[in-house]
């Protein structure tokens, strides 16, 4: 192969005997994806932060029009979850199809021109969000333009993508592959249809509302999901390409499949709506606590094996938190869509609590771990601090729980003094704002951590190569955290 090759160990420090070799046609489209999705987790958090400031004080930038606090929690959003989250997803799949390739990426130049033109459609709909131009959307709540563009840059990303993973056959005995291949299909075809209803006179008022809440759900379930596990199941099969997948794995893939969007009714409560259709929501929410049930009986003692395989350096810390953090959102929001305890907690913090836990905990756990090896061996230096790599670890950690906790117990407070009608809403209100800001400190935290890890990743990329490459700094940072 003529094009220059980035050897390294499968998942640096696991054990793993069988190297791999990663072209770099495929790592410079890889890298300069996750860079992306770095930039716009750290302006995200940035709007959140403002958002929560906003919240304990409303007059906080009050005379700057398009920094109002409905602008930039959407914008927070949007660019968390399409910058942030796409960014990395799509950095991840194109790593996946290519650490065994045998060939250079013939289309890395198309991708990185995609890539490219997909973070500059990101900044535009940014930008429209914060001068006013909001659809009533929120996980899709870009201009019509704006979601176009980004229909058609990530469907000539997702080509090159869903072509190897196809053309392998791998997706029928790794599910890796298989995950990330129903993330990568569902996306496009989800996103058109919710712009084709949009635009079609017939879906308006409550009919349009339950569409909102299929794309969300499929958003969270269908793609977030899906290629998250598919890093934790990369990682415990190690690279191998053996059949190393068990009957509960594939279980918890078909019933992730079958029930996400149906899943979305069950917001649907109280709604004029006929109650087989939320009943059959709650329903599709029970069967994916079962799912997720049946994903971590599968994954728990595999990744336990490979953690100690890898002596519990850094991106396999993230893993096993991510993996616990799936599992208490799967099965927390399962058990709030109940009834009994839904008409308790619906609309309140508590939601959000478990929400937040997924979108943070989970999803950007597991692509941050992912990130850290990838970085790691596209640089081939040591990190500049040992100690600062196990703060920003530490701050991240304490961040996502304490904000999970700080939501969690004002919602609690939240929905039981809502439903003491003698007590004045802006009473609630007061009771709710400590645990409100708790909660705003606890973002000032990961905002912190994530700012230190891109400031030492700065650093390292800026430093000359030394020798003794990366290993030795993992094996300290196992040693020492």
């Amino acid at each position: 192969m003529s094009h220059p090759m980035v050897e390294s160990q499968e998942w640096i420090g696991s054990g793993v005997a069988r190297p791999i070799s990663l072209d770099r046609s495929f790592f410079m489209p890889v890298i300069f994806m996750l860079v992306a999705a770095f930039f716009w987790l750290l302006v995200s958090m940035g709007f959140a932060l403002l958002g929560a400031g906003k919240i304990v004080i409303p007059s906080l930038l009050g005379s700057w029009g398009w920094l109002t606090f409905g602008r930039i929690g959407l914008a927070s959003f949007l660019v968390f979850s399409y910058g942030w989250g796409m960014n990395g997803g799509l950095a991840y799949g194109l790593y996946l199809v290519g650490k065994n390739a045998q060939e250079p990426f013939k289309g890395s130049g198309y991708f990185l021109c995609s890539a490219l033109f997909w973070n500059l459609s990101i900044f535009i709909g940014m930008m429209a969000v914060l001068i006013g131009d909001i659809p009533s959307l929120s996980w899709a709540g870009w201009p019509d333009f704006v979601l176009f563009l980004l229909l058609l840059n990530y469907s000539l990303m997702n080509y090159w993508i869903v072509k190897k993973l196809i053309v392998s056959g791998n997706f029928l005995k790794n599910l890796s592959h298989s995950y990330l291949l129903i993330a990568l299909l569902w996306f496009p075809w989800a996103i058109g249809s919710l712009f084709v209803f949009f635009h079609w006179l017939v879906i308006r008022g409550v009919s349009f509302a339950s569409m909102e809440w299929w794309f969300n759900e499929g958003f969270l379930h269908l793609w977030m999901a899906p290629v998250g596990l598919s890093m934790l199941y990369d990682y415990v099969e190690g690279g191998n390409d053996q059949r190393s997948s068990s009957f509960l794995g594939w279980l918890g893939l078909i019933l992730f499949f079958l029930c996400s969007n149906f899943a979305s009714a069950s917001h649907l409560i109280g709604a004029p709506f006929p109650l087989w259709i939320v009943g059959l929501g709650i329903a599709a929410r029970i069967l994916l606590i079962l799912g997720a049930v049946a994903i971590g009986i599968d994954l728990l003692q595999r990744l336990k094996k490979r953690v100690q395989a890898s002596k519990q350096n850094i991106f396999s810390r993230y893993f096993m938190i991510a993996f616990y953090c799936f599992l208490i959102a799967i099965i927390g929001d399962g058990l709030i869509a109940i009834p009994l305890v839904s008409r308790l907690v619906h609309f309140s913090f508590v939601e959000i609590a478990f929400l937040v836990l997924f979108i943070y905990g989970f999803y950007s756990f597991v692509l941050m771990g992912m990130a850290h090896y990838l970085y790691s061996n596209y640089f081939r230096k040591p990190w500049l601090s040992e100690t600062f790599l196990k703060i920003t670890f530490w701050a991240n950690i304490y961040g996502i729980s304490f904000l999970f906790v700080f939501l969690c117990l004002g919602g609690i407070i939240q929905s039981v003094e809502l439903e003491n009608a003698d007590l004045p809403f802006s009473q609630v209100v007061e009771s709710v704002l400590p645990y409100l800001r708790g909660a705003g400190m606890s973002a000032t935290l990961i905002l912190f951590s994530q700012l230190t890890y891109c400031f030492l990743l700065l650093l390292m990329s800026l430093m000359p190569v030394e020798k003794e490459g990366i290993e030795k700094n993992e094996k300290n940072l196992s040693r020492t955290i």
